[in-house]
């Protein structure tokens, strides 16, 4: 593209942004008949972010499509691994500062409990004798069905938590999603190099839209099994474009783990892509080989696994386990029918991204042609299709920074970028300015983001230091009008350390005077959690006053109560 060509596309994508913008402003503030959320997110985080990101393009893209070319040196592994390493501290250093190594999350917490048990080599912790009939006012959710009677154990796949507590072993579990972050930033700038061997400019393409992703470095700061996804699937592939009989294995030996990381379905989403290109180029070992890889990662995952652990621990119990084929196919269909977002979540991965993650994966596969695109040996149909399948399923998420459902198709997108970058700059001569000036504007948006998120947290994370500072002995949980204050309801993951902390509207009468016999009560409430800056829900009375009346008839409780200044 010339000069005027380059300024004009950047703006014309700048311009189609804020009018999808100024669509979700409409649906999801203006017209919005509840406030959750996508919605806070949208005005807290997402909004301004874009908007910033939007104003600095339109005012910068003169200087993008004119001067003297900027053009890169080559990207070998020296200068790569160097922003690679600089990428994962950033991220390691971002779990104690931004998010205070506070797990916000029923989600991450989870993967934490787990990875506690994993680490003393076992499966579960089993409950006390004396609070098994407290169990769901100490775990109220999240937890797995197979012997809950009698065990605690986390609801999702292990894989994810057995990688925190190697790490654990090693020093330090925070180090694992920046290690995995590298990993998958790695494999990325392998599979850059293995498709653009000629062309070094879309190979800095490739590895600037990664590294300057918001979504990828502060996700890398949680427990989220998504940085895994994303590692895994970039290591999967690397193996596949192996394309000998040891690279098909190892890839088959990655997707099966990256079955197992919290839930089975999201590698078999990157995988399907894949065969179909298969079928097209008529590959049907490697097509018959990866499907029976599949068809294994769902027996072991979703029939065997649930097997496993019903004989170890028992059989279900307190709520109906969900991991069969049939139920998650019917879950995945019910959330897109119930709870679909495309406006809300597609905004937030714009924003979270660089601006040019999306615009030039499009350039991509319109500029490839039908004929390259179902016949040529270019990945890029089964990395689109990935991408595609992932951004149909905009169902709600609740917390996650980005769009967390998308996270493990980033890679992906950051390759056809670079496909992208080729189909619009014919020579690797051409200017990278237009990367560098998104790049730059990206950097500032992680930095904004990660304040917004920081902000966000701190009130939860402060929350939870005042329970665990308290001298009581059980800590009730009274989360009526506080958005998410359920999810303070957690303990030294599944380990009884004092105070144990219980949700209230778990207990009845009877629980309740127990408690009030034999402990010393306190009580944390909104006095508490609205001081330190978590924001009102909507009231729910459920049974919470009769169980608060009955605490004032005992006198029983203490009130937990935030520090002034």
């Amino acid at each position: 593209m010339n000069a005027a060509q380059t300024r004009s596309w950047l703006l014309e994508w700048a311009f189609a942004f804020a009018m999808l913008l100024g669509a979700t402003f409409l649906v999801h503030v203006t017209f919005a008949s509840a406030r959750n959320i996508p919605e806070i997110f949208f005005i807290d985080q997402d909004f301004p972010a874009l908007i910033g990101s939007l104003t600095a393009i339109a005012l910068l893209a003169s200087w993008a499509s004119r001067g003297r070319p900027i053009i890169l040196p080559a990207p070998e592994w020296k200068r790569v691994g160097i922003l690679v390493l600089l990428a994962m501290l950033i991220a390691w250093a971002g779990r104690y500062i931004v998010f205070q190594d506070y797990s916000l999350s029923r989600d991450e917490e989870m993967a934490e409990f787990a990875a506690s048990y994993m680490r003393e080599g076992k499966l579960a912790w089993p409950i006390p004798q004396e609070w098994i009939a407290y169990r769901r006012a100490i775990i109220p959710e999240f937890f797995s069905p197979f012997g809950a009677a009698r065990f605690w154990a986390a609801n999702y796949l292990p894989v994810n938590s057995a990688i925190r507590a190697a790490f654990t072993w090693i020093g330090d579990a925070n180090l694992a999603p920046p290690a995995l972050l590298a990993l998958g930033l790695g494999a990325l700038w392998h599979n850059a190099r293995k498709l653009f061997p000629d062309r070094p400019d879309a190979i800095w393409v490739a590895m600037l839209m990664g590294l300057t992703s918001a979504q990828l470095t502060i996700t890398a700061m949680t427990p989220y099994a998504m940085t895994g996804h994303f590692a895994l699937n970039m290591l999967w592939l690397a193996l596949v474009l192996r394309d000998d009989w040891k690279g098909h294995v190892g890839a088959a030996i990655v997707a099966v783990l990256a079955g197992g990381l919290h839930q089975w379905h999201f590698v078999l989403i990157y995988i399907v892509g894949f065969l179909i290109w298969f079928a097209l180029q008529r590959r049907w070992l490697a097509l018959a080989f990866h499907a029976s890889v599949c068809a294994v990662i769902v027996l072991i995952w979703a029939k065997w696994w649930p097997a496993f652990l019903i004989d170890l621990h028992g059989p279900a119990s307190d709520i109906r386990p969900s991991a069969g084929v049939a139920d998650k196919i019917s879950s995945l269909g019910t959330r897109v029918l119930k709870s679909w977002y495309p406006f809300a979540y597609s905004v937030r991965f714009i924003a979270w991204n660089n601006l040019l993650l999306i615009p030039l994966a499009l350039a991509a596969v319109l500029g490839c042609g039908w004929r390259t695109l179902f016949k040529g040996g270019a990945p890029i149909l089964p990395l689109a299709i990935g991408c595609v399948a992932g951004a149909a399923l905009m169902t709600a998420q609740v917390y996650g920074w980005g769009f967390r459902y998308m996270h493990g198709y980033i890679g992906s997108f950051c390759l056809l970028a670079g496909y992208g970058w080729t189909a619009m700059a014919r020579r690797e001569t051409a200017s990278l300015k237009p990367v560098l000036l998104a790049s730059g504007i990206a950097l500032c948006s992680t930095g904004f983001l990660a304040w917004r998120a920081q902000e966000w947290v701190a009130p939860y994370a402060a929350s939870n230091r005042l329970i665990r500072a308290s001298d009581a002995d059980v800590v009730l949980v009274d989360a009526r009008g506080g958005i998410y204050a359920s999810d303070l309801v957690r303990n030294d993951h599944g380990q009884f350390t004092r105070p144990l902390v219980l949700s209230l509207a778990a207990l009845d009468l009877d629980m309740l005077d127990n408690l009030c016999a034999r402990y010393k009560i306190a009580i944390f409430d909104r006095t508490a959690f609205f001081p330190v800056g978590i924001r009102a829900a909507r009231w729910q009375a459920a049974n919470g006053t009769i169980l608060r009346a009955r605490l004032r008839q005992l006198q029983c409780g203490e009130q937990l109560r935030a520090v002034e200044g």
